[in-house]
């Protein structure tokens, strides 16, 4: 089975095209119910940025139909991206403003303890709701691209499986050491039954090599477009970096990966992430049709 989706519904640049009736441009709840209408699986990207309450989560079950599957980014400081001190519950703020930091971000060195822990706890605890309505999928934990195979990393991975032992996880690696050592690295993947993420992403060094190989009990093909110039780029939105609309010839290969896939796992998850306006949305329904799917 192939299942087709992005990775957000919500993108500022996508709320300004056609792609959503007018309706539901102008409700969330009707933007997710239609969004849910055409593709049966989505990437909550929110979650990334900050942490997700159980109310969210709820109405996102309530709003979605049977058989529908929600996978939720990991909050950034629990992949070690440090975080942002504007976005963090009002209760958790002192905790940060003690080490001098109102807003901006937090470093993932500077992260307290406390408030690493109590994150993880925030997190797994709005991952309920759907957890008990049978919607939810994978976490996606995505490594940052200073992140090296090193063992201190690799411990990193197994404290991930201990802290969320009863979930399907989700691994991205963004630095290609862990792919020069790929034998060693999918070890660790299947010991921990953790799920490799297949990236595709633009031909060059910096970016992470495109391994057809999945690990765990499903597999993940993750697009972000192939936008060389614009990958390793500071200080833009994601949607920027992201920017790329696949043409027929790189569809075509997108396929290919997601066959391939398929012929060594019983699920393939295709996420989008080529968030620029409707790029994601219209290339995910470009592939559906490759699959003789239009919703």
């Amino acid at each position: 089975m192939i299942r087709v989706g992005t990775a957000s519904w919500t993108d500022p640049t996508l709320l300004k095209t056609n792609w959503y009736p007018s309706a539901a441009k102008r409700d969330a709840t009707e933007r997710l119910r239609y969004y849910a209408s055409v593709f049966d699986t989505v990437e909550v990207d929110s979650s990334y940025y900050a942490l997700p309450t159980p109310e969210q989560t709820a109405r996102w079950a309530d709003i979605t139909p049977p058989g529908f599957t929600l996978h939720v980014k990991a909050y950034s400081a629990l992949t070690g991206h440090g975080l942002d001190a504007r976005a963090l519950p009002k209760d958790l703020k002192p905790l940060v403003e003690a080490l001098g930091i109102t807003i901006g971000r937090v470093p993932p060195a500077k992260v307290p303890r406390e408030l690493l822990d109590e994150a993880w706890h925030r997190y797994l605890e709005a991952l309920q709701p759907l957890q008990v309505a049978g919607k939810l999928g994978y976490l996606h934990f995505g490594l940052p691209p200073w992140a090296e195979a090193t063992p201190a990393n690799r411990q990193a991975l197994r404290s991930w499986r201990d802290r969320a032992a009863d979930h399907n996880i989700a691994i991205e690696f963004r630095n290609n050491t862990w792919y020069d050592a790929w034998e060693d690295t999918a070890a660790l993947l299947r010991e921990l039954n953790f799920a490799h993420v297949t990236v595709d992403a633009p031909r060059v060094p910096v970016a992470p090599r495109t391994v057809v190989e999945p690990t765990g009990p499903f597999a993940i093909l993750r697009c972000h477009g192939r936008n060389a110039q614009s990958w390793s780029a500071r200080g833009k939105a994601a949607s920027d970096r992201f920017n790329w609309d696949y043409d027929d010839e790189e569809l075509n290969e997108l396929l290919d990966y997601a066959r391939r896939l398929g012929q060594l796992s019983p699920l393939v998850y295709v996420i989008f992430n080529n968030n620029y306006g409707d790029q994601g949305q219209r290339n995910a329904q470009s592939l559906m049709a490759r699959l003789g799917r239009t919703t």
